[in-house]
């Protein structure tokens, strides 16, 4: 008596950090575009009819939009960028479609190398602070809360503020082991400080640049602790910098 032949098995859905392959990627281009969004460069356009590279520090984010735009203006960005901007995409990681946390850092991820390198502005950006944070903020409340105190706090005693949240930056990853978060938590706080630095090093194209006669090192230095080619934030803002 002939056998009838067995049912042919469906392939086994490939997978990335144990979450459906074609998800992770769809979730992660969606992410990227909705941190490429430019706020700040939106926010001043729309409310100055200037492009918000061309003015103040340059910079495309929350506080120059308050130096270009007002404080109205720029405390709106700064929301949109922590509270949407960064934790959506880490939200419907986890909690909508539960792929986890290895997801969750990819996911936030995207949407901050979004607001870093915008597709938009032709891959220029902001320094991803808020949207960095944001991210932080829907994976640990605790470690945002941590990483605004130190930076927030740094510029309420000294008003210097890049300094602030390089401080801050720079020790995210150990209050994120310190508060005993997860391993893919920690990987994350250190994805944002690197990414951080590797943005305020490189700057934007067309941004405002030091004279030719500073050393790599001084630049380098610069850029990392004060987000600027030069240490004076006033002549930096005036375009003084020959000092």
């Amino acid at each position: 008596m002939s056998q009838r032949p067995a049912a042919a098995r469906a392939p086994a859905e490939v997978e990335i950090l144990g979450a459906p392959a074609a998800g992770v990627l769809v979730l992660t281009l969606g992410a990227y575009l909705l941190g490429a969004i430019p706020t700040a460069y939106l926010a001043a356009r729309a409310t100055r009819g200037v492009d918000i590279r061309q003015h103040g520090s340059g910079n495309v984010g929350g506080a120059n939009t308050i130096q270009v735009a007002g404080r109205t203006v720029g405390l709106l960005v700064v929301i949109f960028d922590v509270f949407v901007k960064g934790p959506l995409p880490v939200i419907v990681a986890g909690t909508v479609l539960d792929y986890g946390k290895g997801a969750e850092v990819v996911a936030g991820t995207a949407a901050l190398a979004g607001h870093d390198w915008s597709i938009f502005l032709r891959f220029s950006g902001g320094r991803g602070l808020g949207t960095g944070s944001g991210v932080a903020l829907a994976m640990a409340w605790q470690s945002w809360i941590a990483f605004v105190i130190v930076g927030f706090g740094y510029w309420i005693i000294t008003r210097n503020s890049p300094v602030g949240w390089a401080i801050a930056l720079l020790l995210l990853p150990f209050i994120a082991l310190g508060l005993g978060l997860a391993s893919e938590y920690v990987v994350y706080a250190a994805i944002f400080a690197g990414l951080s630095a590797i943005k305020r090093v490189a700057s934007n194209p067309g941004e405002r640049r030091a004279p030719i006669d500073m050393s790599a090192t001084r630049l380098i230095w610069n850029r990392l602790v004060y987000d600027r080619d030069i240490e004076n934030r006033d002549e930096w803002l005036r375009g003084d910098t020959g000092s």
